[in-house]
């Protein structure tokens, strides 16, 4: 356990990801009606889309990172993928 700590704190330092508290989950939320969610390939909004996931969906968290726009990304699984969704889009 005690490298495990050491692996986490070591991989923060290098890439400025931080490990999200256990096993969390969170919804998908959108501002407007009837639209979807972009899971990205990287923390950014100019990284490729990988899926659009409606609003209500259930995705786990892994990390996150602030993003050059300033904003908090998280790493989310869903199913087989895996990408980065901003904060502003995801509900408890």
């Amino acid at each position: 356990m005690k490298n495990l700590f050491y692996c986490v704190a070591i991989l923060s330092s290098l890439f400025g990801i931080i490990p999200a508290a256990q096993a969390q989950y969170a919804a998908t939320c959108t501002r407007a009606y009837n639209s979807s969610v972009n899971l990205r390939s990287g923390p950014s909004r100019s990284n490729g889309v990988i899926a659009s996931i409606p609003p209500g969906q259930y995705v786990g968290l892994s990390a996150w990172v602030y993003g050059g726009d300033g904003m908090r990304w998280y790493r989310v699984q869903l199913g087989g993928l895996v990408g980065w969704i901003r904060s502003d889009y995801l509900c408890n």
